[in-house]
């Protein structure tokens, strides 16, 4: 019962704040140090703050804890004391941006990356924060500019380098693309994210050994990445490599289980090979988990079809069909039956 009325207490607190606007107060700060619905972190960094309510880093500290619990309005409040206190310092604004961002509060994240920036222009992380943001909002042109200053601030930042390689990909400079991803690589010494990019550059490229040889890297840097695996038994398919390609897949399924596509390919190799009945458990798998994945369906009913079980064909054709009246494939299955 106490800790029903404690946590009632503290709703209640929290809503007349969040509703009022209102700063925080001394009594405020001491209803937090003594209340057990709160972390026992959160009651410390109260405690230093009843103390001393001068010090902004304290209520920035506090605020940290809140946004690892998830209270978020109380993180808010937090930061903007201390913004209060000491308006001078850009980490707690692209702090409090984080937060925004995090709750699609594009417009208020904006405002505090900015701000972060004006006060102090050659902070890194102020500048990094601010063009991720505009990465994120698909602001390309904008993000560009803000990374490019960043790597006039700090040439060996890796993060900047791997966004300027995915603006460069997105643009389709596919060469400055390569540079940034190797330069993170020589920066960090290896990077899976960096390794992914290239690999499936080489890919598009077909340059089938440098796709491989980075494949082999990202799995190397992880060996629980199921889109590492993924991604190479989908190369190995393609060039008609099945055996390899159904390790993979294979692997993909053993470190996700519930990775569909996976199951979905392996069954399109199976019934390439004419094993039309395990090729059928696969798509069937696939449909459980992703019900309206209609590629599945059709493929169960060409795998019935080639059975020769037409009622069972037609039956999987139309579920197909059911939720994709346009698929072409479905269609001409039916057709076929008559």
């Amino acid at each position: 019962m106490k800790k029903i009325v404690t946590s009632l207490v503290l709703s209640i607190t929290v809503f007349c704040i969040l509703q009022s606007g209102c700063d925080w107060t001394t009594d405020k700060n001491e209803q937090m140090v003594s209340d057990t619905a709160l972390s026992l972190e959160v009651r410390e960094w109260s405690k230093k703050i009843v103390e001393r309510p001068e010090v902004a880093d304290y209520y920035a500290q506090r605020a940290g804890v809140l946004v690892k619990e998830d209270r978020m309005g109380l993180a808010i409040l937090d930061f903007e004391k201390a913004i209060a206190i000491d308006g001078d310092k850009p980490k707690f604004y692209y702090d409090l941006g984080d937060i925004y961002f995090a709750d699609n509060q594009t417009s208020k994240a904006l405002e505090q990356y900015r701000q972060a920036e004006t006060i102090n222009p050659n902070d890194q992380e102020a500048v990094f924060k601010h063009a991720q943001f505009l990465y994120f909002v698909r602001q390309f042109e904008k993000s560009n500019i803000k990374f490019g200053k960043l790597l006039n601030l700090n040439p060996e930042h890796a993060e900047g380098h791997f966004f300027l390689g995915m603006l460069n990909k997105e643009d389709g400079d596919t060469l400055g693309a390569i540079q940034h991803f190797n330069q993170v690589n020589t920066l960090l010494g290896s990077d899976y994210n960096s390794c992914m990019q290239l690999a499936q550059i080489y890919v598009a490229q077909d340059e089938g050994d440098k796709a491989l040889q980075f494949f082999e890297k990202a799995i190397n840097l992880d060996p629980t990445s199921d889109e590492a695996y993924y991604a190479r038994g989908l190369f190995y398919q393609n060039k008609q490599m099945d055996l390899l390609a159904m390790k993979d897949y294979q692997k993909t399924i053993d470190l996700n289980s519930a990775h569909y596509y996976a199951y979905y390919n392996a069954g399109n190799i199976l019934a390439k090979d004419g094993n039309y009945i395990s090729a059928i458990d696969h798509f069937e798998i696939c449909l459980r988990l992703k019900t309206d994945f209609v590629k599945a369906y059709n493929r169960i009913g060409q795998c019935f079809e080639l059975l020769n079980k037409p009622d069972k064909a037609a039956e999987n054709y139309k579920k197909c069909l059911q939720i994709d009246p346009n698929f072409a494939l479905a269609k001409e299955g039916l057709s076929r039956l008559g």
